[in-house]
């Protein structure tokens, strides 16, 4: 009994610490109307969780040709201000999103991979 008291414990702590870190990995966006209004006028906003500004800063300067970015890392929103607003420096995007860490995106309460987000918000 002691074993599975154990067990139960063990297993439902490293689930609860995998969640903690997945919170990390989700980028999230202002919603759907946001994201098409962004499409047009070229400037997007994401909640970044859990990032600091010099890994952010570090990150966007292999971008400078699509795009700037403004991290404030109190309130955690990036800033992204496109150079050229087309659909393929909308796509890089995505890479500076991965290389920041972040694998999923939110959109009005749901979460979906980077991939989908591209495909069907930034392109």
């Amino acid at each position: 009994m002691k074993k599975l008291v154990y067990t139960l414990m063990f297993l439902v702590g490293f689930s609860s610490i995998g969640f903690a870190q997945e919170a990390t990995e989700i980028g999230v966006t202002q919603g759907a109307t946001a994201l098409e209004t962004s499409k047009k006028d070229g400037s997007y906003t994401f909640t970044l969780s859990g990032k600091t500004a010099s890994k952010i800063e570090a990150n966007a300067k292999y971008y400078i040709n699509y795009f700037s970015v403004e991290f404030n890392e109190s309130t955690q929103l990036a800033s992204i201000s496109m150079v050229v607003n087309d659909s393929r420096a909308r796509s890089v995007i995505v890479r500076f999103l991965i290389s920041s860490g972040v694998r999923y995106a939110k959109v009005d309460g749901k979460i979906i991979s980077v991939n989908d987000f591209m495909t069907s918000y930034l392109q």
